[in-house]
């Protein structure tokens, strides 16, 4: 098979194979039968020179069915919520509101449910940002209308150091990026331990699906906003003009942590929906669906009961 060329490939007019390209070239040519076709490649993405200087990690297949070696898991969060406890947690959580349907509410023996550990990137950095900004205050004065408000600007500049020991990122869309960030709340990296496949026995994997560059990008947009809110901070102030940030980052690493969950789908008006049960805290992230004749059957008995209290009071 032909290397994976990091621009789109376009099939020969003669024979069919695929046209490699090569960075900056201009002449895609087939291996096959020689024929040339002229032009640019598409449009190159810039690689974080960050993450080019990071070194290589290990590679490991999760599955024998695995199309290509992976990034190895370093560290592993066991589940300190057992199966029995995080269904019983799960049912009592669907049979809360009077307004679910009857077979939602026996979503626990759902034969969909089972505990997966779920992918994250955790990265670590130093970071020391230099700014340029303003600081506002008010002015107050009076005006043909009364007092009127006006903000007074004053330079200010600095630096800010900040030690990132753990930004977690998750690296899988199997689930919604709302419903990873509750869970993320309650994990404890502190537990985690080395990683050993003996763990993974009775528990669906979830292989991850962004690459760590991916990671690297999303953790700087992270650690960018937690370094603005520091310097904002400290700027003051009643407003704050923060035009510049300039960020280095010094003992940059990561790691892929595997983190547990207990999982369970259903389906609902056509669509498959997840709820997850933390394997930490127990806490349960998803939505529960709506019984529209339950909600119509509640509907009329308050209009109902609406009409006899404004008849008899009449």
């Amino acid at each position: 098979m032909l290397p994976r060329s990091p621009y789109s490939v376009r099939p020969c007019t003669a024979c069919g194979e695929p046209l490699q390209a090569t960075p900056g070239a201009t002449v895609l040519a087939c291996r096959s039968c020689g024929t040339e076709l002229y032009g640019r490649p598409d449009t190159r993405r810039l690689q974080d020179p960050d993450w080019i200087a990071l070194p290589p990690k290990a590679k490991m297949r999760y599955a024998d069915d695995t199309p290509e070696a992976l990034t190895a898991p370093e560290a592993i969060v066991p589940f300190r919520i057992r199966r029995a406890t995080a269904k019983r947690i799960l049912r009592r959580w669907a049979r809360r509101p009077w307004y679910t349907p009857r077979d939602f509410r026996r979503i626990a023996e759902s034969e969909s449910f089972r505990g997966a550990y779920l992918p994250f990137w955790v990265w670590r950095a130093r970071t020391r940002s230099r700014y340029k900004a303003a600081r506002g205050e008010y002015q107050w004065s009076q005006g043909g209308g009364g007092r009127v408000r006006g903000v007074k600007w004053f330079p200010a500049a600095g630096a800010v150091d900040r030690d990132f020991a753990a930004v977690p990122i998750p690296a899988t869309v199997r689930l919604e990026g709302t419903a990873l960030a509750e869970l993320a709340r309650d994990w404890s990296l502190d537990d985690a331990v080395a990683f050993d496949p003996g763990m993974l026995d009775g528990y669906w994997t979830q292989g991850y699906e962004l690459g760590p560059e991916v990671g690297l990008e999303l953790a700087k947009a992270r650690m960018a906003a937690e370094v603005e809110r520091e310097v904002r901070a400290r700027v003051g102030g009643d407003e704050q003009h923060v035009p510049s940030i300039e960020t280095v980052y010094a003992e940059l690493g990561y790691r892929l942590v595997l983190l547990p969950v207990w999982l369970v789908s259903y389906g609902h008006r056509g669509r498959r929906r997840m709820v997850a049960v933390h394997g930490e805290s127990g806490r349960v992230v998803g939505e529960r669906p709506c019984s529209a004749v339950r909600l119509a059957f509640a509907t009329a008995l308050m209009l109902g009961v609406a009409g006899a209290i404004q008849y008899f009071g009449f």
